[in-house]
């Protein structure tokens, strides 16, 4: 546990140990590409966490003029406990430390309001899914009672764009937990489907899409052949062979018989390269 006695002050650049920084439950990410981490872990261990994290204290709060300890309150608040450390902004990377072997990490204590905060510095750098997006715009629209106008000024994005991106509030829940892993499918392909009129529709229309992803998949993996064999190599020499011997080259013209023998004499010298490497002696 963080001591509660410390006073941290805002814009400080603190060494924090990890073990005092706990999760947001408004943090906007939900999920953590397990490979992205431990390519981060890998850089962390060697360079060490290069960008602080932004961390907020809790505060005692008092609801109803009540003692949050009152059992007659019947509500407790997510700052209950005064003097805990959140993370704002930087979970991925605590996590990456975590991995590398790192007990402390550099933290900066920010102010004002957390949720805007943590969205925009993930919106800028990438951090966020689709879905993860237009989930903390909401929350962060019911929270302070933004308009839309409002929340397209604090992420920088047009109002238009901010109604696209809520949009995908409407898709159901199951849908809502696999596109959290699902990095591929884009933003637009969800909006599509979250424009249907009913959860069915929706349910139908991801299931397709989900489909074509697996058959692109598996696609790309017929491409990736193996190397002929050699009596592949052969039973191709033996067809084309046939085929240049049934070639009947009496209606050509000069131009094409030369071109022809030009091609033919460029297979002749491929084709004692090879004899010659082949039948080469080991020295």
């Amino acid at each position: 546990m963080p001591d509660t006695t410390v006073t941290y002050e805002k814009g400080q650049l603190y060494q924090l140990n990890l073990n005092d920084l706990q999760a947001d439950p408004n943090q906007p990410r939900k999920y953590m590409d397990p490979q992205a981490l431990e390519d981060l872990a890998a850089s962390i261990a060697q360079h060490g966490v290069l960008t602080p994290i932004l961390f907020r204290q809790g505060v005692m709060v008092e609801i109803g003029g009540h003692d949050p300890n009152s059992p007659e309150l019947g509500i407790v608040s997510p700052d209950f406990h005064a003097g805990n450390l959140y993370v704002v902004a930087g979970e991925r990377r605590c996590e990456a430390a975590k991995k590398a072997g790192l007990t402390e990490v550099p933290a900066i204590l920010v102010e004002g309001k957390h949720g805007e905060i943590a969205l925009v510095e993930n919106l800028l750098r990438q951090d966020l899914t689709a879905v993860e997006e237009a989930e903390a715009l909401d929350r962060l629209m019911k929270e302070e009672s933004y308009t839309q106008e409002q929340l397209g000024v604090i992420i920088g994005k047009a109002r238009t764009t901010v109604t696209d991106i809520l949009t995908l509030t409407r898709l159901p829940q199951e849908i809502r937990d696999e596109c959290r892993g699902n990095t591929a499918v884009t933003r637009k392909t969800l909006i599509e489907i979250a424009r249907k009129k009913q959860a069915r529709g929706m349910v139908t229309a991801w299931n397709k899409v989900k489909e074509k992803q697996a058959k692109e998949e598996t696609g790309g993996r017929r491409k990736e052949r193996t190397a002929p064999t050699p009596a592949a190599h052969r039973e191709w020499v033996d067809k084309t062979n046939a085929k240049l011997a049934a070639i009947d080259s009496a209606a050509w013209t000069e131009e094409e018989k030369t071109a022809f023998a030009t091609a033919l004499g460029e297979l002749k010298k491929t084709i004692l390269a090879l004899l010659k490497t082949k039948t080469a002696t080991p020295t």
